[in-house]
Formats: C-alpha cells, sequence, structure tokens
C-alpha cells in the first residue's frame, strides 16, 4: 500500500504587490478621481480643523475628503457605516485611504462639522478643474435633446418635435385666415401682409384694427346653440384663438430651451470628458452631500 504524505499548506499566502494602486486597473474610476482631485488645492478647505495633542493621530484630513467624495460619487448617497465598511474591504476605498479604517462616527463627524459650510465651494473648485482638464469651451452649449422637468408628469411633459409641427401648422391656418380676412375687406382698399411665421403681437395688432375697421362690439357677440354668428365675429375669434394658441406653443418652446442646455449654476455639460460616466458622477455627488447636510 503507497503511503500518501500528508501535506500541510495554506492557499493563502501573501503576494505582490504591495500597493493597493498597482491591483486597480490603469482606467478604474478611483484613479481618475484620485488623479483629478489632487489638482485641486484641498488643504484650505481644512485649516480650522482642531489640534489635538493628546490620544492618536488624526485621520489624514485630504484623505478623508477624498474618500467621502467618492463614496457619494459612486454610490450616488452613501450611508456613513458603508463608508466604513468600504474602507475596510473595497480597495478603491483602501486605496484612497491609504488602508486606514475611520469609523462611522468620525466620517460624521468630518462631514457634519468640516464640510458643512465648504461643499459648495469644494463643488465649483471640482468643476473648474474639470473645465481646465479638459479644456471646455464655456462660450457654447451643447444640446443632446434631453428634457427635464422639476415638477413632471405625464400631463405636463413637453415634445420639442410635436410642438413644432403643430406650430407651423399653426402658421399655415393663420395664412389661410388672413387671406380670407382680405377678400371680405377688399373693398376697403387695406390688405393685410402674410407671412411663413407670424408672432402673437403681429395677430393681437390685426385684431385691434379689424375692430376699428367693422366697427365691431365684442359686447354684442353671440354664443350657444340656435344663434348665428356674423363673418366678422368668426374672424375675430379665429386670430385670438390662434395668438393664444401661438403663444402657447412659444411659452413651451422656451422651456424645452432652457431645459436642453442641462445647466447646473451655468456649468456646460462637460461631453468631451475621458469617461461619461465619472463626469456626471464626480458633477453630482456634492448636491447628495449638501442633501444630506439639510
Amino acid at each position: 500500500m503507497k503511503n500518501l504524505p500528508n501535506t500541510y499548506c495554506n492557499s493563502k499566502q501573501g503576494y505582490l504587490p504591495l500597493f493597493f494602486s498597482d491591483c486597480l486597473d490603469l482606467l478604474d474610476p478611483v484613479l481618475t478621481f484620485d488623479r483629478l482631485i489632487g489638482g485641486i488645492d484641498l488643504n484650505k478647505y481644512l485649516t480650522d480643523i482642531p489640534e489635538y495633542t493628546t490620544g492618536r493621530r488624526r485621520y489624514n484630513p485630504v484623505n478623508m475628503l477624498k474618500t467621502v467624495l467618492f463614496g457619494f460619487m459612486t454610490s450616488g448617497y452613501c450611508s456613513l457605516r458603508k463608508l466604513e465598511d468600504n474602507c475596510k474591504v473595497n480597495i478603491r476605498f483602501m486605496y484612497l485611504m491609504d488602508n486606514r479604517t475611520p469609523s462611522y462616527r468620525t466620517f460624521g463627524y468630518f462631514i457634519n462639522k468640516i464640510l458643512k459650510d465648504k461643499i459648495e465651494n469644494i463643488f465649483n473648485d471640482i468643476n473648474h478643474a474639470i473645465f481646465n482638464e479638459e479644456h471646455v469651451d464655456l462660450q457654447h452649449l451643447y444640446i443632446d435633446g434631453s428634457k427635464f422637468e422639476a415638477n413632471a408628469n405625464k400631463y405636463t411633459w413637453v415634445w420639442k418635435k410635436a410642438t413644432e409641427k403643430f406650430r407651423y401648422k399653426l402658421y399655415e391656418k393663420i395664412t389661410a385666415e388672413i387671406e380670407e380676412i382680405n377678400t371680405e375687406i377688399a373693398w376697403s382698399g387695406v390688405q393685410i401682409t402674410t407671412n411663413t411665421e407670424y408672432l402673437p403681437d403681429y395677430l393681437s395688432e390685426i385684431a385691434e384694427q379689424l375692430v376699428l375697421l367693422w366697427e365691431l362690439d365684442t359686447s354684442t357677440f353671440v354664443y350657444g346653440s340656435g344663434k348665428r354668428k356674423s363673418k366678422e365675429q368668426r374672424h375675430y375669434e379665429h386670430l385670438t384663438t390662434f395668438c393664444q394658441k401661438l403663444q402657447e406653443y412659444i411659452q413651451k418652446l422656451k422651456s424645452v430651451i432652457l431645459t436642453e442646455t442641462v445647466t447646473l449654476k451655468q456649468i456646460t455639460p462637460l461631453l468631451l470628458c475621458v469617461s461619461k460616466q465619472i463626469t456626471w458622477e464626480m458633477i453630482s455627488f456634492c448636491r447628495h452631500i449638501m442633501y444630506r447636510l439639510v
């Protein structure tokens, strides 16, 4: 019978490399984040931290700030206990904290006492750093067709293409109405100019001039079944209805243009960043922190 020797080994052996950065991919978001934040002078926001002469050494405040910002960047809303757990098991957070593991109480104190009044300035500095890094031209707005509304629901949503289509159809109706009116007032020698596009003020002026020309009294207009409207009343009502509808389309298109720019405190969307996802996450994480502080 063959003797099988006993083998005593541990498959979980130590291995190289010793640096967390060597374990990360070159395109890992934390490296891009660390490189960008490293170009910002964060120490100016950490000058009023109280000094302690006794007890253990304080955690590096710059690393704490990077960890908090990256936590909100990746999770949208990151709890304090999740930050603590990430520093223990997540290699990205271990890289940012240099393998230090602050408790959730430490993160809470840092956010509420140190960052509370400075997060908006940090937010602005980060955006300026992104602008300079990616050479963003702030003189132009890049419209991507997205539509955002503060209190959106299925009854308030604005479709730009549909609004444009209905507006041009309205222009055709206005032109046909004006041509019909011109035939009615040919006896007076007055002719109303037709155009390819119209403004509400122009239609209002036409309606006012027709009231004077026809000597209309709007208080005598008839409504309801069994009552026949005169041609003058119908033309006047059509013009006023077209004016109101055109004004409504103009307001909708203005709202679409404002939302398409998607500016947050006059910040241009950064479409030229190395990673679009990283860029939008970095722009939005400070907002989540401010929500938490509120």
